[in-house]
């Protein structure tokens, strides 16, 4: 199959295709490979300053690997479990970015969550259930996920809160980072069961 028509079959390619055509070109150009992450696409969702900046790092990320595995698994050049592995990928590169970001931004206002029997500071656990745990995701699946935190405190701050409101917030901040749609779509849908 010719590979710039292979993006006709599919609807996502084809509307991606029409609003970006420079990802196109990119995702022609890099056919034979499988997706690299290129830092410069990874650092710009690692590094964002704000919400609408990670939204649209996020976004234009996931366009630029899903159209390339798109077009890798429509000409025969990607298996399944590439497919699978690199979709799976893409979900952790964005958890991770989301999560510390808004733990920055939350850590900013009320300072950083403290174990009440540790004493020390606290980090957001996300553990991938269903599909994304088991490394199988495909560009079609939502998330699973759930969030936990060690132990019970306070933040050390001017602003201090509870650390169960402090990792609410930040669990709320991580699924609309995701799942939220703006002008460049959304990076997955989050089930939060």
């Amino acid at each position: 199959m010719d590979p710039a028509e292979a993006l006709e079959f599919s609807l996502y390619g084809a509307r991606l295709r029409a609003a970006r055509p420079e990802l196109a070109a990119r995702a022609l150009a890099a056919l034979d490979h499988a997706v690299t992450w290129l830092e410069e696409d990874v650092t710009a969702a690692r590094e964002a300053a704000d919400d609408v900046a990670l939204a649209m790092a996020l976004r234009r990320l996931r366009q630029r690997v899903l159209l390339t595995t798109l077009l890798r698994d429509l000409t025969g050049r990607a298996d399944l479990a590439e497919v699978c592995t690199t979709t799976t990928r893409l979900a952790e590169v964005a958890i991770d970015a989301a999560v510390n970001l808004h733990h920055r931004r939350l850590a900013q206002a009320h300072g950083e969550p403290i174990g009440a029997e540790s004493g020390g500071a606290q980090r957001l656990l996300v553990v991938g259930m269903g599909k994304l745990g088991g490394g199988e995701l495909n560009v079609s699946s939502d998330v699973d996920l759930v969030f936990v935190y060690p132990e019970d405190g306070t933040t050390a701050g001017p602003k201090s809160i509870a650390n169960q409101e402090f990792f609410d917030r930040l669990g709320r901040r991580v699924i609309a980072a995701l799942a939220d749609v703006t002008a460049d779509g959304f990076v997955f849908r989050v089930d939060m069961r």
